[in-house]
């Protein structure tokens, strides 16, 4: 038996009653074998909780759980849960149904009644109404419309709806299909819908993925839309309801509903370019929301998900309708092939009662649900992340972790929201005058993950979560006729999706902590959809020998697989990454360490890369450890002591030829120096570190650098800042030297 606190910070000013809550707790192996003896305790008593085991150990032992429960939470106050592994699990009052009828799924929450659609049709539903109720608005679409104006609703493919989570606190649902031309029944776009409902609540979480699978290079979708219709005959008791509120601003707008009436609002890049934001955006930049109701009746109101970070949005209320610009008409995103982008938005069905303010906070708080945080020692304990020995913490290094993670560049606009450029390869040319997108290149999602883990700060779990999101649906091929980029992440590139995919710009374990932390069964399916396609760019003749490609190429390559490996323990994985482990052995042995190619007539030392490699190569002898891996690191690094580091400057050179021999203070080495200290005993590999760990983390982030509009049509908005890849880059290997030398008492 074990207990493990959480605890919600202090949110809103009114209290809620059985809130939907999810937290996902690690387990160290063998402490945790029966998931349905898992609750979460107010007190001493046991609340509705639902379990869901998303990884184990190799001995069968849960290794994360995911957990759903019914939390009260009271005003303006913090509260703490405990979470027990032996009480056995509780039931809602009002559990979730999913069930069959009609050829069609329907949910019952307890409070709301939602008929989808069945294979074939067109729409997300039937009927979506208050349970025992009568359906007073019909949810139409979406549809997508072309340059023609031609309007295309979404059908749901003959495979119909799956059940991804049953209940009882929260079921999922999700279905496939294209978008349907009213017309001439052609067919344009593939989509994705998942569908969320919350035991005894009146209200559904909606994600809607539109996907570029079309054979042309690019597709411009000139508006999307989702329209909420009475479906009563009278229609002058219809009252309009609009509200755009945030810190700062409050508009909550209503009207009578007079035929010809109408409210509308919609954020641009050029509307908020103008606007005062003082909030972490991942976490909060408002809410938008739009409301139609009879008033004998009740009605529906809509909630676009963080809107103003997820530009062009639009909303308009008429007396007959709701139209939900999920891509504003006006407002044309051109979407390149194998590209994705996930709209989410909330629907919420409530009686006549309901009052103004009470569709404001509900619609508030869907757009920053309340989210518990795990005590700090639970992932340590189950051997998730690294400890800092004994809570020693340095000040001004953890200040420099905060700063480097705040003082991002970020950009709002639907395709690049969770990512942003790098000024300085864009200024070297790499996008052909377009701004190079960093796509999440090493791993901001993970880098995040642990922050958040150490610190329990919940931005940089909002961090986590956005950049995980624009991943999965940008930074990721899904479609190609080329098998070597299907599946594949593509490299820092312009328009995000014009460069290649290599092994050298693959990650997934930041999409492995987005599963883990959400259920998402989809990040787990993008990051095994990574590994398959590393997987078949191994095959190529390119890797089959030695010293033909730089280091780092398969050095990032193994870090995937070993990952890939520890989350599924399937052998594919690790005869991919013996085969590097065997390609890094016969290179090492025929050049001393790992040269790589530079001009036709020399190979020479890269230390970002070989360090990289090294790093890499660590991952695997963890899980396999051999002599021969072990030697071969200590080798590699001292060597690259005796020709890298530059001892009257205590910095490490770039590479190794005169014309690239300038100081460089990349970080990525103090991981690699603190594994072969770990090997030998041998300090000097952690003094050699000491100046490159002042430098990288005495910094002061990039925040404040001013806002620039751009992207194609204006659709992004940038704030500057550092780029994205600093602090991905950076974060751990600082971190794991740092927590090096506090264990050797090394004073830096």
């Amino acid at each position: 038996m074990m207990n493990i606190s959480l605890h919600f910070e202090k949110l809103s000013k009114f209290p809620r009653h059985e809130e939907p809550s999810t937290i996902a707790v690690p387990f160290a192996e063998g402490m945790v074998s029966d998931s349905s003896k898992v609750s979460v305790l107010d007190g001493n008593e046991a609340i509705p909780t639902q379990t869901r085991v998303t990884a184990t150990w190799p001995d069968g032992s849960v290794k994360w759980l995911l957990l759903h429960f019914l939390a009260d939470l009271p005003s303006n106050l913090g509260k703490s849960f405990m979470i027990s592994t032996d009480r056995e699990t509780v039931l809602p009052a009002q559990p979730i149904g999913v069930q069959q009828r009609n050829g069609s799924v329907v949910i019952t929450t307890g409070a709301l009644e939602a008929e989808l659609s069945a294979p074939g049709e067109t729409g997300l539903f039937r009927t979506l109404k208050l349970e025992g109720g009568v359906q007073t608005h019909n949810v139409v679409g979406p549809t997508l419309r072309d340059a023609s104006n031609q309007e295309h609703v979404c059908q749901i493919s003959a495979e119909g709806w799956r059940v991804l989570e049953s209940g009882p606190i929260r079921c999922s649902v999700e279905a496939k299909g294209k978008h349907l031309s009213t017309a001439d029944e052609n067919r344009w776009f593939d989509f994705v819908v998942r569908v969320y409902a919350f035991a005894g609540k009146p209200w559904l979480m909606i994600d809607y993925q539109i996907i570029n699978k079309e054979l042309a290079q690019e597709q411009v979708i000139h508006a999307a839309e989702l329209r909420v219709q009475s479906a009563q005959d009278v229609l002058q008791s219809e009252q309009l309801r609009l509200g755009i509120s945030r810190f700062g601003t409050d508009k909550r707008l209503s009207k009578s509903g007079v035929k010809g009436d109408h409210l509308s609002y919609a954020f641009t890049a050029e509307s908020l370019k103008k606007e005062f934001i003082e909030d972490i955006p991942e976490t909060f930049c408002g809410t938008f929301w739009a409301d139609l109701s009879e008033q004998h009746r009740g009605g529906i109101s809509v909630t676009l998900f963080q809107a103003p970070q997820n530009l062009p949005k639009s909303l308009e209320v008429t007396s007959e309708e709701i139209n939900v610009g999920i891509i504003p008409a006006g407002h044309p995103i051109t979407m390149m092939q194998g590209m994705a982008k996930t709209h989410r938005f909330f629907l919420h069905v409530h009686g006549a009662d309901e009052q103004l303010e009470q569709v404001n906070v509900r619609s508030l708080q869907m757009q920053m649900p309340d989210h518990p945080v795990l005590e700090r020692g639970a992932y340590e304990r189950a051997g998730i992340i690294e400890s800092i020995p004994g809570d020693q913490f340095i000040d001004w290094v953890e200040r420099g972790f905060y700063r480097m993670a705040d003082g991002r560049a970020k950009t709002f606009g639907m395709l690049h929201w969770g990512d942003a450029p790098d000024k300085n390869y864009t200024f070297q040319g790499r996008g052909n005058g377009d701004w190079v997108w960093v796509n999440n290149e090493y791993d901001l999602p993970h880098a995040m993950m642990h922050l958040f883990a150490r610190t329990g700060k919940r931005r940089f779990y909002d961090y986590m979560l956005r950049g995980a999101e624009h991943w999965m649906d940008v930074d990721i091929c899904h479609f190609s006729e080329d098998p070597l980029r299907q599946n594949g992440q593509i490299m820092h590139s312009g328009k995000h999706v014009t460069g290649l995919v290599k092994i050298c710009h693959e990650w997934v374990e930041g999409l492995l902590d987005y599963y883990h932390m959400t259920g998402e069964q989809s990040a787990l399916t993008a990051a095994i959809g990574i590994g398959d396609n590393i997987r078949r760019i191994l095959n190529t003749p390119r890797y089959q020998g030695e010293g033909g490609i730089a280091a780092r190429e398969s050095g990032w390559a193994l870090r995937s697989l070993t990952a890939l490996y520890n989350e599924t323990y399937e052998e594919k994985w690790l005869e991919a990454a013996e085969r590097i482990v065997d390609h890094f052995t016969a290179w090492k042995n025929k050049f001393g360490t790992f040269l790589s190619p530079a001009t036709d007539h020399t190979v020479y030392r890269s230390g970002f890369m070989i360090c990289v490699a090294v790093n890499s190569l660590m991952r695997y002898y963890r899980i396999r450890p051999q002599e021969q891996i072990k030697q071969m690191i200590v080798d590699v690094m001292d060597d690259y002591l005796e020709h890298c580091y530059v001892k009257e400057t205590g910095l490490f050179y770039y590479k190794e030829l005169p014309s690239t021999q300038k100081l460089h203070s990349n970080p990525i080495c103090l991981e690699a120096l603190s594994y072969a200290y770990e090997f030998t005993g041998e300090v000097k590999f952690l003094e050699a570190g000491r100046a490159t760990f002042r430098e990288g983390i005495d910094i002061r982030g990039g925040e404040g650098e001013g806002r620039e509009i751009s992207g194609d049509a204006g659709d992004a908005l940038i704030f500057w800042g550092d780029s994205p890849k600093k602090f991905a880059q950076y974060y751990y290997p600082i971190f794991y030297y740092y927590q090096t030398i506090l264990k050797v008492g090394i004073q830096v």
